[in-house]
């Protein structure tokens, strides 16, 4: 995600920062490499701008090995939000700040510089924060005179990420980050003061150095953004081919919605799940198949209980049970449960926006992303005594819809699911295959795919 992090007043250098990388914790996020050999280990500067996501226990910069063989080389904040460098290799040396860094909506720049050749003991290591430099340390252990460090060595270095403990990844933004190896330098070599007084970034126009790096963290593939609705195929129907009174609706086939940037250029996988096969004889219903865009998965639907396996199936929506037994449970955020069948009847099956509630389907969710309101993901309603039903109630929806119980014929089928994609028409490439249909909605191209195929960005 790009931000715009800093821009240059009268009297600066102008200088302006537009990218930023974003790093999630929940995603494991984190950037890694291994140098060939060795740079500086005594004397190094690091300068780094960050903007927290959350609070607590994370890492900015960790190197795999510390001066006595063990991962014990680290720049982070601690679980108390305050700055911490720390290397074992320099007789532990440690230094934990008082002041706390807590504003998730504030950009730090900070700059570490460490220089273990230096005769005073007190500017081994520096620390500074938009361009004060930290005095107060609520943990002070200085390193000792031209120890080694972690820093610029031949093990692997991370950035975002703490390689003994995966709950210390870090959560937020990171840019204009320079590794400056063999250097101490100062704050004023990475920024400077506009006439208004803030601190903003400085174009590094200095050297690196053996190890040394800059990250300005740019787009190096150009994204845009397209709506997305995935839907998975509808659970297929139970029966009762006894005497025609019992069967569960299917429930809907799973359904997501919301918004992805595509890389130009990339190929995005399409997969549309089928619906479940309808029960004959006393069987349950099938389960629907699932559907498939990028990293995002829609469950099928779960197939209604049949009368010799009354309990409904759980899926993107859960299947309706017959004869007492409980209905299927949904799949969270994708939709409903299916409904308990009634003691000689089936439940209607769970849909996208609503439990199945008696014998009837659960409603669907609408959705303009055509450019028209459509329902989808409705829950296919089950039999319970005459007449039979062959899906949900009106309205609720026929894409990715459940099948119902269809008599003593058999049940129905689910409705084979859908995957929509909405983008600007500037931005479409006209590469498909699958043969999706094609439609203009305003500046807006939609792709409509019935049947799998891909999507080059």
């Amino acid at each position: 995600m790009s931000l715009l992090v800093g821009a240059a007043s009268n009297g600066s250098s102008g200088y302006f920062l537009t990218d930023s990388l974003r790093f999630r914790a929940s995603a494991s996020a984190y950037l890694n490499t291994t140098f060939s050999s060795a740079g500086n280990l005594k004397t190094f500067t690091q300068s780094v701008w960050i903007k927290r996501g959350k609070l607590g226990d994370q890492e900015i910069y960790n190197p795999y090995y510390g001066g006595d063989g063990f991962n014990e080389s680290q720049f982070n904040f601690t679980s108390s939000d305050q700055i911490q460098f720390y290397d074992s290799g320099g007789a532990n040396g440690q230094y934990v700040t008082s002041d706390v860094f807590r504003d998730p909506s504030a950009w730090y720049h900070i700059v570490l510089v460490v220089d273990t050749t230096d005769s005073t003991a007190a500017d081994r290591v520096k620390i500074y924060v938009n361009n004060r430099k930290i005095t107060s340390f609520a943990t002070e252990n200085t390193m000792a005179l031209n120890s080694n460090t972690g820093w610029n060595g031949t093990s692997t270095q991370y950035i975002g990420r703490y390689s003994r403990a995966s709950s210390k990844f870090f959560d937020g933004y990171i840019t204009e980050f320079n590794s400056i190896d063999g250097q101490a330098l100062a704050p004023t070599d990475f920024g400077e003061t506009d006439n208004n007084g803030t601190w903003i970034p400085k174009k590094y126009t200095g050297t690196y150095g053996t190890n040394g790096f800059y990250l300005g963290m740019k787009e190096t593939v150009a994204v845009y953004a397209a709506d997305y609705l995935v839907v998975a195929g509808g659970g297929g129907g139970g029966c009762d081919n006894i005497n025609g009174t019992q069967g569960g609706g299917g429930g809907a086939g799973g359904l997501l919605t919301g918004s992805q940037n595509l890389a130009t250029g990339n190929v995005y996988t399409i997969t549309v799940g089928a619906g479940g096969a309808g029960a004959g004889g006393t069987a349950r219903g099938t389960s629907g198949s699932n559907s498939v865009f990028d990293s995002y998965t829609a469950i099928g639907g779960g197939g209604g209980g049949g009368r010799s396996t009354p309990a409904g199936l759980s899926g993107g929506s859960g299947g309706g049970g017959v004869n007492g037994s409980g209905g299927g449970a949904n799949t969270v955020g994708q939709g409903f449960d299916g409904a308990t069948g009634s003691s000689n009847g089936g439940g209607g099956g769970g849909g996208a926006g609503a439990n199945g509630s008696g014998n009837t389907g659960g409603v669907g969710v609408q959705s303009s992303i055509t450019g028209t309101a459509i329902y989808y993901a409705g829950g296919g309603a089950g039999r319970n005594g005459s007449p039979p039903y062959a899906h949900g109630s009106a309205g609720s929806g026929s894409i990715g819809q459940g099948g119902g119980m269809g008599g003593g014929g058999g049940a129905a089928s689910g409705a084979t699911g859908v995957i929509i994609l909405r983008m600007l028409t500037a931005k479409y490439s006209g590469t498909t295959t699958g043969s999706p249909s094609v439609a203009t909605d305003g500046s807006y191209t939609v792709l409509t795919y019935n049947s799998s195929g891909t999507y080059t960005g």
